[in-house]
């Protein structure tokens, strides 16, 4: 095994080495991908520390693996070996060698968070993933400024971390994660704290606005998937270690809730190609949250009913994490193959995209925004409705406080997925169905693109259909029984005693019987299809006009006008409505005053004088031994 992983890293490095070379970099990439998929699939069965090496006294850089890391990683190493695969031919687009050298890195960054088993070890992955995911974002031309957002919020969850494991070492004279068990509510708020900016949850999305439309496809996946992942992980990782705390974990019941509904709400409202799904990673990431703050306080109360409850909410969070990681990966990909097809970044402007571009990418985009719409029997279905079956038995809590809170935090999660239904139905229609505008898309390389993508589609239909094995797989074989005729293990409870069932497996069998007829027909009738004008309100449409993307979300704009802050602005020649995020001045009011103190400081400090450089390294300095000390 430790061959296995040294063999991967190996692969890593030597990609990033020969970044000048970016189709063989990517190839390297791939391979390295393969390798970490093959070593998250021997961590399933088997515990082994890789390394560990004395640091100082009681100190230790550990890495190894089990069954959680392997998990995550086979779950990030699918996502990766797509976005290489998509890569190598991308880079024949954007031949640009930070972009291979960036996702190298970042990944062997991300195999150091997966096998951390110390703090140091930990911090030094979440900052080599953080920086030259940074560096990937360079390409975004002039929103050059824009990606140092990215970087601040990055740093922010990284300060969060420095300050949760100083203090752990502080009270327990250990980095080690098993001295999570004796830490202090302080360090589980400050950790989780940590992971839960790198999720962008709201507020912590803030950096989003401006970047996702214009930084590379592999890029944009890249950050929305296994690097938010992270976070998850690293919540799973450590919230079974640390002690309860029912209030905490109702805030982050809350705070998913919230930040799912926002979410979804901004989802369904946007029209840039790119900036939907971005908006579904926030409303995705909300809901693992909720899904695991639910965890830590059903296993809190100790009682019979709620361990169940607890362990289906645990495994609700994990299926929800691969669905993301999966849907998105392949969501990004394939919108980013149509965006450069089309050289767009409008909803409208990509019009087309099965009879313009291809197929498979317009099959991508279906297949995985119906898996976010929880459309059976795709993966995402299962995981949104697991969500909601754990927190709509919010009645088995005994406080009702505890219960009124977790039913808040359904009523949140419902409306959430029925917004971002709304949002990716759009998304389709407009996009990979929708009318052919005419416009020719330019010849790109796609062969390996389009292996990624079918890869991806494939895994989210099977997925879905063989939810059952993945759920023996990731551990919860409990969770699974038989019901009405339909066999052992078939059937996914949700409740002891029983509160809801559903069986993946038995409805795709269905749904697939019930499709050969129509689909017959269609085949049979496709030539005698009839065309009809989209209603317009009653308004004929003249030559040129088309029913549009804003004009699909109108309505909601104007009904949910508070939220969105809508506004017409007008011209000589034409009117618009347009909403924005306001949850995103805050961050962006913190922006423009740090601007202000910089171009104040800036000429005291960088002033070319030795003697001030040499004050300014002594000051920070004397500044961190005080810190330290106090700390020790």
């Amino acid at each position: 095994m430790k061959f296995l992983f040294s063999f991967t890293l190996l692969l890593y490095a030597t990609g990033a080495i020969f970044s000048s070379k970016t189709r063989l970099s990517y190839i390297l990439s791939f391979l390295g991908s393969a390798g970490a998929f093959l070593t998250g699939c021997y961590a399933l069965t088997r515990t082994q520390v890789l390394w560990r090496f004395p640091l100082l006294h009681n100190v230790y850089l550990t890495l190894s693996i089990d069954h959680l890391s392997g998990i995550f990683i086979i779950i990030a190493a699918l996502s990766w070996i797509a976005i290489a695969l998509y890569s190598i031919d991308y880079s024949r687009l954007y031949p640009k060698k930070r972009l291979s050298l960036g996702f190298n890195i970042s990944v062997i960054g991300m195999l150091l968070i997966l096998t951390a088993h110390d703090g140091i070890t930990l911090l030094a992955g979440w900052e080599i993933m953080t920086i030259f995911a940074f560096l990937m974002m360079q390409g975004a031309g002039k929103h050059f400024e824009r990606s140092y957002r990215f970087l601040a919020f990055s740093e922010l969850s990284t300060v969060c971390l420095v300050i949760g494991f100083a203090a752990l070492y502080s009270s327990t004279g250990s980095l080690s994660f098993d001295a999570l068990h004796s830490s202090s509510y302080f360090v589980l708020i400050l950790i989780s704290l940590g992971f839960i900016i790198k999720m962008d949850i709201v507020p912590f999305h803030g950096w989003m606005r401006g970047i996702y439309g214009d930084i590379p496809d592999n890029t944009a996946a890249l950050l929305s998937a296994p690097v938010t992942l992270m976070g998850v992980y690293g919540l799973e990782r450590i919230i079974p270690l640390v002690p309860n705390n029912q209030i905490w974990n109702i805030i982050i019941i809350l705070l998913g809730a919230f930040s799912a509904f926002w979410g979804g709400l901004q989802a369904a409202a946007a029209n840039r190609i790119r900036v939907l799904p971005a908006y579904s990673t926030v409303e995705n990431n909300g809901m693992i949250l909720t899904s695991i703050g639910f965890y830590a306080l059903a296993e809190g109360f100790g009682i019979g009913s709620l361990r169940y409850l607890a362990t289906f909410a645990l495994a609700a969070s994990i299926i929800l994490a691969i669905s993301h990681t999966l849907s998105k990966t392949l969501l990004f990909m394939s919108v980013g193959h149509a965006k450069e097809a089309y050289n767009v970044h409008t909803i409208d402007e990509a019009r087309g995209v099965w009879s313009g571009v291809g197929r498979i990418p317009a099959l991508g985009i279906v297949i995985s925004a119906l898996s976010f719409s929880a459309f059976p029997p795709l993966i995402g279905y299962a995981g949104e409705w697991m969500i909601l079956e754990t927190l709509f038995q919010s009645y088995r809590f005994p406080s009702i406080a505890t219960a009124f809170f977790t039913a808040l935090a359904g009523i949140l999660i419902a409306l959430a997925i029925g917004l971002i239904s709304f949002a990716m139905i759009k998304l389709i229609g407009y996009t990979a169905l929708g009318f052919d505008h005419g416009r020719k898309s330019r010849p790109i390389p796609n062969r390996l693109m389009h292996t990624a993508e079918i890869g991806l589609e494939s895994i989210i239909v099977l997925g879905g259909i063989g939810l059952p094995l993945i759920i023996i797989l990731i551990g919860f074989p409990q969770l699974l029984t038989g019901l009405l005729g339909i066999a052992s293990p078939l059937v996914l409870a949700s409740g002891m005693p029983v509160f809801g069932v559903i069986s993946p497996t038995f409805i795709g069998i269905i749904m697939l019987v019930l499709m050969i007829l129509p689909m017959l027909l269609f085949i049979k009738n496709k030539k005698k299809v009839r065309k009809v004008e989209s209603w317009n309100g009653g308004v004929k449409l003249e030559e040129g006009e088309f029913f549009s993307a804003p004009a699909y979300s109108q309505i909601l704009k104007h009904i949910l006008r508070g939220f969105y802050h809508t506004r017409e602005t007008r011209s000589a020649t034409q009117s618009s409505i347009k909403v924005e995020d306001i949850l995103i001045h805050p961050s962006e009011m913190i922006t423009r005053q740090i601007r202000k103190v910089g171009e104040k400081v800036a000429p005291v400090l960088m002033n070319g004088k030795i003697s001030a450089y040499v004050a300014y390294i002594l000051i920070l300095f004397i500044t961190v031994f005080i810190i330290g000390m106090i700390v020790k």
